[in-house]
Formats: structure tokens, sequence, C-alpha cells
């Protein structure tokens, strides 16, 4: 074999490349769904200064990202509004984690760390959502690069500071949640460096006091944004059930079984082992991926906890499990739902401990575990391109609900609209709130509707959120609605 050829088949920059050209299959242009309607209110605000108005007024959680919420309104000044062109940023966004990830991957000698991320599930599915955490992950990854670096040069020089920093600031604009990650990396770092007696220089000490004295402004604005009651929405009941399903959405298995509305239907079901025996079936990928997952990490890590870069997969450890239990068990206490997007900035230490464990076993020389990390690869790349081509794993379709709803009022129906209100006016819906009007579609989730007239026309979608006491469905009952069309997420009722 020519040694040219071999040299640039195992070159850092041919995974780079090579992950690269992946992203523009990623995105696609199918409906909003719920959360990129949250998105879109603030993309199409029409000035500057009405952007800052409505993220100095909004009480969601969105105004708790507010570096995404801008580059949101950004990307439609410059690029257009339509759904593609909204998600259009993540491909920046993704382009800056695999350059983290390319960083951090030739210090640690795993030069297709940029591809073991390019094709996560997870990484597919936030790369397709008019959402944040393709920002975030892209500032884990940098984060990442600069805790690596730390490690493996035991504190010398500056540049892991200069990486680190500047990753944790960007991040402190991105998320409120931001402090945990950064202070996971830093209690594990610090625990290292005392137990090694690193020296740290002062001019790293004055570097990341800096990046510390730049993430106060944020902080500030974050607690202003709790002193006006912005947060999420609580519909989940929180517990290590529900920890199970952000485990199954983390590690790649949503694309590989059950779309992913069956999976929480799923999960919150009274009768939880029923419902997954009777779905036996469609859970057999997903096992068969998460075991391969665990016998992967477990014996390719204790083959590395053994070797010269203990210390680095002690850290990444380390980092994933404070993470981890801070979440679980905060979730548990005060019932605070912390999905697997929130684990978006530490995502690349997963895919990098995961990395670490498949360079372990590939070294190994027993041919049979050399073929587990091969066909761990192709059901998570299957995993993927399920989540972003299959039928099954489309979200809400808000845009034919909407097309479905004016064509209603065009025959002089009425229509109520209980869904999502930031959708049905990105889709060009007039909207009554207080009561119904000709012409517009009536959201009647704050309204009391015993005294207003039935509808000829109800469009539903999530009723456990737009209708959480269950009134409009008593009145589909009541009044004998009869389903006319079913959506992704979405029942259309007629009389």
């Amino acid at each position: 074999m020519n040694p040219q050829t071999n040299e640039a088949r195992f070159n850092p920059v041919f995974w780079l490349i090579f992950s690269v050209l992946l992203l523009p299959l990623m995105l696609s242009n199918e409906s909003l769904w719920i959360d990129e309607g949250d998105t879109a209110r603030y993309a199409l605000q029409p000035d500057f200064h009405a952007w800052w108005h409505y993220l100095n007024h909004d009480t969601t959680a969105n105004c708790q990202m507010p570096l995404a919420m801008f580059f949101a309104w950004v990307t439609a000044q410059t690029l257009g509004t339509q759904e593609w062109q909204l998600r259009a940023i993540n491909v920046l966004w993704n382009g800056l984690a695999l350059l983290g990830m390319y960083r951090a991957g030739k210090r640690l000698q795993l030069p297709w760390l940029p591809l073991l991320l390019a094709i996560q599930p997870y990484f597919w599915f936030y790369s397709n959502e008019a959402r944040p955490y393709s920002l975030q992950i892209a500032c884990g990854a940098w984060l990442f690069a600069g805790f690596v670096e730390f490690l493996a040069l035991k504190g010398a020089g500056e540049t892991w500071t200069w990486l680190f920093s500047g990753a944790a600031v960007f991040l402190c604009f991105a998320t409120l949640l931001a402090p945990l990650p950064i202070a996971a990396c830093l209690i594990a770092g610090g625990v290292m460096a005392g137990l090694q007696r690193w020296k740290i220089s002062r001019k790293s000490v004055l570097i990341l006091l800096g990046g510390a004295a730049a993430s106060i402004p944020p902080a500030i604005y974050y607690f202003s944004t709790l002193a006006r009651g912005a947060k999420s929405a609580q519909i989940w009941h929180v517990d290590l059930k529900f920890f199970g399903y952000v485990t199954y959405e983390l590690t790649g298995m949503s694309g590989l079984g059950l779309a992913t509305q069956n999976i929480r239907e799923i999960a919150r079901s009274s009768h939880l082992y029923g419902a997954i025996v009777q779905h036996g079936v469609q859970f057999i990928l997903p096992a068969v991926c998460f075991l391969l997952l665990l016998l992967l990490l477990a014996w390719g890590l204790r083959q590395r906890l053994a070797n010269a870069q203990a210390g680095i997969c002690a850290g990444i450890v380390a980092v994933l499990c404070i993470t981890s239990f801070v979440f679980i068990s905060v979730g548990i206490c005060i019932q605070k739902a912390f999905w697997a997007r929130h684990f978006a900035p530490v995502f690349p230490f997963y895919v990098a401990l995961l990395g670490m464990a498949i360079s372990s076993v590939l070294e190994t020389r027993r041919f049979y575990l050399r073929l587990l990390p091969g066909l761990l690869i192709g059901l998570l790349l299957f995993s993927a391109l399920n989540l972003r081509f299959a039928e099954r794993h489309r979200k809400e379709d808000y845009r034919s609900a909407a097309q479905f709803a004016r064509h209603a009022l065009a025959e002089k129906k009425s229509v109520w609209w209980v869904a999502s209100g930031s959708n049905a006016q990105y889709y060009h819906l007039d909207c009554a709130l207080s009561r119904p009007e000709a012409g517009r579609v009536f959201l009647p989730q704050s309204v009391d509707i015993e005294n207003i007239p039935a509808p000829d026309v109800i469009i539903c979608s999530k009723p456990e959120i737009f209708d959480p006491g269950a009134a409009v469905q008593n009145l589909i009952q009541q009044k004998g609605y009869k389903p006319v069309a079913y959506l992704p997420s979405f029942v259309i009722w007629s009389r």
C-alpha cells in the first residue's frame, strides 16, 4: 500500500472533512414543531429593539438561552424565515463542534473523534431543530478541548485556559445551566491537580478569573429572568423511569424503535412493564444497541484506565458523573424535568469517552471483540438516518394542521386550535384569545368554555399541555365529535 495513501486515510484532517460533509444532510424543511415555534417568535421580531423587548418580557425558559435566540433573529434577518433557513445556523455550530472534537481528538490520538460525534443520533436530532442545543454542543466541544488539554499537559501552559475560558463564557450566554458543566470540569480538574500537585501558572489563574468576570453579566441577566418568574413547563413526573427515557435518547437508541412520541406515552403509562412487553419487538434493536454500548464501555474503559491516559479517562468520567448526579437528584427533589437536551454541553464528553473505549477494543487481539465497534457504529448511523428520514419519527406537523384550519375557516366554519399559539402565528393563522371570532382560530386554553358555542372543528395536539383540565376532551365526547384526520401529534375533530 502506498504510504502516502495510508497517511491520508488516518490523517485527522481527513476525518474532519468527512464529518463536515455529513452536516448538510442533517437539515430538513419539515414543519416546525412546538418548541421551534418558540424560537420562531424571536426570529420573527422586526428589529433588534423589538427582539430585545421580547427577550426581557418573555416568561418562558427560552429567554434563558439568549445567545441562541439572538442568532435565531440574525439568521431570519440574513437567510429568511422558512423552516430550513431557521435551522441553517446549526451547520455553523456543528462545524465548530467538529473542530473542537478535532482539536481534542489529536490530543487523545483519536483522529476519527469528529466522525464519531457526527454519526450520533442525538447530534442529528438536534441539528434538525431550530433550537439552542447545537450551539450548546459546540460550546461543550471546546470546553472539552480545553479540559483535555489541561489534563494532558498536567496544567502546564496557558493554551488550555484560553480554550476553556472562552468556551465557558460563550456557554454562559447560551444557557442558564452553564454553571453545572463548567463547575463539574473545575471540580474534576481541581481534584486531579491537587492530588498530583500540578503547578498552575499565575497567568493561567488570571485568565480563568477573567473568564469568570466575563460571565457576571449573563449571571445578572439570568437572576432577572428568575425574578420575573421565567421557567419551563412542568408537565412530567420526574423519577428514575424518566431518566431511563433520557438515557434512551442520549445513547442513540431513539431512532431504532418506536417513535419518540410513543416512547413518551409508554413512559407516562401507569402500566409501564405491560406496555413494554406489548411493544417488545420494537425494543429489540434498541436493547441490542444498549447492550453493545455497555459492553464496549465496560471492557474498553477497563483497558483504558490501565494505560497512560487513565487520568484523562477518569476526569471525563468524573465530569459526566457530577453532571448526571446533579440533574437526577435535583430533578427528583424539586420535580424539574431535565431532558436529554439539557445534557448538550457535556455530550461531547460522553462521545469522547465512547471513543476511548472503542479505541481500546480495537487494539485487542480478540477478533470477535474488534467486530463490536463496527456493529455499534452501524446501529448508531442507522438510528440517525431513521430520525432524519423515517416518517414515523416526524414531530408535530403544524404546517399541515394550519393548512387544514385555513380551509375550514374559508368554508366559514368555526375552528378551535388546541395547540401552540406561536406555531399558529408562524403559519399565518390569526388567533382569537378571549372569545371566538369569525375568520380566526380560537385558543381556548385559558378560557371557561362552558358558555361558548361548540365549534365545527377542533384541532388538537398534546392535550396534556394544551388541555390539562380535559375540558376540550370532555366536550369532544359530549358533543359526539368524530376524528376526520390524523397528523403527526395531531387529531382533527369535526361534527
